[in-house]
């Protein structure tokens, strides 16, 4: 199967969070961000086409905390009731794009 990502993926540091902002729970942890999108694992159960206002938790990172609205483009739930869940980044403010792309930039150059 062909790659169809265009943006350059990376993997934060461990405990770099999700959280949802309506309820303020923590959804999981990133496994890997990109300027367009990031993988998440967690208990939350999420579906295909759901959209949730976040707030993205990058340790380590200074301007760490970005507010995005995201859609779940894919979900995978594991028999260990883990989910992992892909989503796209629908909504994030010109700063919030800026600082994303700083932190994505600093973790490459690591």
């Amino acid at each position: 199967m062909a790659e169809k990502r265009v943006s350059v993926r990376v993997n934060p540091p461990k405990g770099s969070l999700v959280v949802n902002q309506l309820n303020e729970a923590k959804m999981g942890r990133i496994i890997d961000i990109s300027s367009s999108g990031f993988l998440l694992a967690g208990r939350e159960i999420v579906n295909e086409g759901m959209i949730f206002q976040l707030e993205l938790l990058i340790v380590g990172h200074k301007n760490a905390h970005i507010s995005v609205g995201a859609e779940c483009v894919w979900a995978d739930l594991q028999t260990s009731g883990l989910t992992f869940a892909g989503f796209q980044i629908i909504d994030i403010s010109t700063k919030g794009q800026a600082d994303l792309g700083m932190i994505i930039e600093q973790l490459k150059a690591s």
